[in-house]
């Protein structure tokens, strides 16, 4: 009789286990977020509130940052909600950051400021660096295995590929001229960056 108990035991936790994965499952899926779209929120009550939690969040990290980075901080936040500006962490530590960044030059201030236009700007400039280096392999791999396949002496009109290369190994061969070059004039040998 005590095999049938512990075996219905067993039976039993075995389905509690099955439920709450099964349970579990179904609140993971339900706990994700919904996907945001960023554009103003029209009911104004939900406004405020989505106002105030992500400015609770903005704050948190930005004291995150100062305590495991140790560097100092500040946030100014102005609102429809408040009638002056919400200051973190205190009026006199902000003061003290602005004077600071108004005592650098203005190149320093304004080196890594950007607004939408220019952060587009730069990611535009990148991608087309990036797309112009992919290009150069490319080319340089089609004349690779050109060579390989002795595909050179073909009708094929391979003058622009081969000005392309020409091209690069000039730019590579002055590149390497100038470091000796420097060198010489008694440059390290190895640079540091």
């Amino acid at each position: 009789m005590a095999r049938k108990i512990s075996f219905k035991r067993k039976k039993s936790t075995k389905l509690v286990r099955i439920a709450c994965r099964f349970l579990r499952t179904r609140l993971v899926r339900r706990m994700g977020r919904r996907k945001v779209t960023h554009q103003l929120i029209a009911d104004n009550s939900t406004r405020r509130v989505t106002f105030r939690k992500r400015k609770d969040g903005l704050l948190k990290k930005i004291n995150e940052l100062t305590i495991l980075c140790g560097i100092p901080a500040c946030a100014i936040i102005y609102s429809e909600y408040k009638d002056g500006p919400e200051v973190w962490p205190n009026v006199s530590e902000v003061r003290s950051l602005l004077d600071r960044l108004s005592e650098l030059p203005v190149e320093k201030q304004t080196k890594y400021m950007m607004d939408q236009k220019d952060l587009m700007n730069k990611m535009i400039h990148d991608a087309e660096k990036k797309l112009e280096k992919e290009k150069a392999y490319t080319r340089a791999m089609k004349l690779g295995i050109m060579a390989s396949t002795s595909d050179l002496t073909t009708d094929t009109d391979c003058s622009e590929e081969l000005a392309k290369a020409a091209e690069v190994i000039d730019k590579k061969l002055k590149v390497i001229q100038e470091r000796i070059k420097a060198v010489e004039a008694g440059a390290p040998i190895i640079k540091r960056d």
